[in-house]
């Protein structure tokens, strides 16, 4: 492994094999004294801070916009633009993020006393590209990201730590920032950008902020999108915690008008001129939706103070997306976009993760087997005693919880096996020139085996469904796995998402996070 910083073009560059923390070596004499500082503050990164704002920061908000190349060997990070905007929307007295999430860490320290005073962890699309197949054979890919941090007084040192495989954090960047910098980019707000609010409670350092940000509505389609953005309004508070929290939140809107309506489609040979280019089969997954112009997209955003940023895409089709501490996405018309908005928002806003494991996804084993994953909503159970939401099972319920997981995929293999018979008999039968009375013959044939094997698979399903239901234990199959990964319940929030509504141990971490912003 080798690292070097590089002061003249500000890149500090990581490489390392896949599952090896990087050993460092001697940097610039400059950064030595520093390094030692940020890897000791890595490691307590859930102390308390005592951190005052007004010593150290003004209500403004300084946008770091950086670049990450690299595959799942290396990692490049370099500064592409420094922007100052009006007001901080944060908690001021909530400084040092008390969550240990995501794929990457964002840390402030003052250049002067090397005091830790500002962090936030977050998820990248770089970090799930890794993952991906193009990632792990070697092909490098460059992505846009933001950080948004209190403006400082004075001269910081802005660090940027990434993830191993054994989920420890190390630094990829460090550079020193300083706030006088006459290059620093303090542009007026676009004349076209208009401001709708939507739900206004307080003072933006008192409330949890959240923005909508249009996506593919054309000029003439600001009502329909002051109309979207309250109808989700509602949708959001009609789902707990945030129904007995609504008074915490203030809700916003910020309307770009795009040259055409909807998004890209590309394997449908679909492309829309769009205000942030948000397009479908991103990481090659045809229902995974994310912005390809994060850059327009926070500029867009900082219109109005925000926690938390969810773009609305003005199409009808399924798909939607969410980066933790990033952004959410969905689509305003699909039929089910109201429980797409509420299952990606669990991944953008509080880190939850997936607890289903039967869906195709573009990643290649995205949790290291015998790793605890860092979502508080699934877990490895690598120790039964101490599961993650140990006070909130259901008492004398086993751990782990059966559920009929085994008879049901077994009876699911023999329907998978007998549609591959039936589809290998009526090949033959028409290479034969068999008559269609035949082919239709062995076709329901096997359609009637599978009817019954359905049958036998709902009634395991109904049977442990009522057995379980409004109980919390450890049920394996979550995290994309069938094997080795548990969640907390069932059917329910982050597993299944008709008629969604979050399960106990998910409302729980959401209810941390929205303390968090609101003191």
């Amino acid at each position: 492994m080798k690292t070097e910083h590089r002061i003249q073009d500000t890149n500090y560059r990581r490489q390392k094999t896949e599952d090896s923390p990087p050993k460092g070596r001697r940097i610039c004499e400059i950064w030595k004294v520093f390094l030692i500082v940020v890897l000791a503050a890595s490691s307590a990164v859930f102390a308390q801070s005592t951190v005052d704002f007004n010593d150290y920061f003004v209500d403004k908000t300084m946008r770091v916009d950086y670049y990450i190349t690299g595959d799942s060997n290396e990692e490049i990070i370099s500064i592409d633009q420094i922007y100052q905007t009006d007001g901080w929307a944060g908690n001021p007295k909530n400084l040092i993020f008390p969550f240990n999430n995501g794929d990457h860490f964002v840390k402030v320290y003052s250049a002067a006393t090397n005091e830790f005073i500002y962090s936030k962890c977050f998820s990248t699309i770089f970090g799930e590209y890794k993952t991906t197949k193009p990632g792990r054979n070697k092909v490098k890919r460059t992505f846009h990201e933001s950080a948004l941090i209190p403006f400082p007084k004075m001269p910081v040192v802005f660090v940027v730590e990434a993830r191993n495989r054994d989920n420890s954090l190390h630094p990829v960047f460090i550079e020193k920032i300083d706030p006088a910098d006459a290059n620093i980019v303090k542009d007026k707000p676009n004349k076209e950008d208009r401001i709708y609010e939507s739900m206004k409670n307080g003072p933006a350092h008192e409330k949890l902020d959240m923005v909508f940000v249009a996506e593919g509505y054309t000029s003439d389609k600001w009502e329909k999108f002051q109309k979207d953005v309250d109808k989700y309004r509602d949708v959001f508070f009609s789902a707990e915690p945030y129904k007995d929290q609504k008074d915490k939140f203030n809700i916003y809107g910020v309307f770009r008008p795009s040259s055409e309506n909807g998004v890209d489609e590309p394997r449908q040979g679909k492309f829309r001129n769009t205000v942030v280019s948000a397009s479908y089969n991103a990481l090659g997954l045809d229902r995974y939706l994310l912005v390809n112009d994060l850059k327009t997209l926070r500029d867009i955003a900082g219109n109005v103070p925000y926690d938390y940023l969810i773009v609305l895409a003005n199409t009808s089709r399924y798909g939607g997306g969410g980066i933790y501490n990033n952004y959410t996405i969905f689509t305003a018309d699909d039929s089910r976009s109201k429980e797409i908005f509420m299952h990606e928002f669990g991944h953008g806003f509080a880190g939850l993760a997936d607890e289903y494991y039967d869906a195709s996804v573009a990643y290649e084993e995205f949790y290291k087997p015998g790793i605890e994953p860092l979502e508080y909503n699934i877990t490895a159970l690598l120790d039964a005693n101490n599961v993650k939401w140990k006070r909130l099972l259901s008492p004398g319920i086993a751990v782990p919880t059966p559920w009929g997981k085994d008879e049901a995929e077994s009876l699911e293999k023999q329907r998978q096996e007998n549609q591959k018979k039936s589809d290998e008999e009526v090949a033959a039968l028409k290479k034969e020139n068999a008559d269609d009375e035949k082919i239709q013959e062995v076709k329901k044939s096997y359609r009637e085996k599978n009817k019954q094997i359905n049958s036998q698979i709902s009634e395991i399903r109904d049977k442990y469904k009522k057995m379980y239901e409004g109980k919390i234990g450890v049920f394996e199959g979550a995290g994309y796995s069938s094997k080795g990964l548990y969640r907390s319940e069932l059917e329910l929030g982050m597993f299944y998402t008709k008629g969604f509504r979050y399960g106990i141990v998910s409302q729980d971490e959401i209810k941390k996070y929205i303390d968090f912003y609101t003191n």
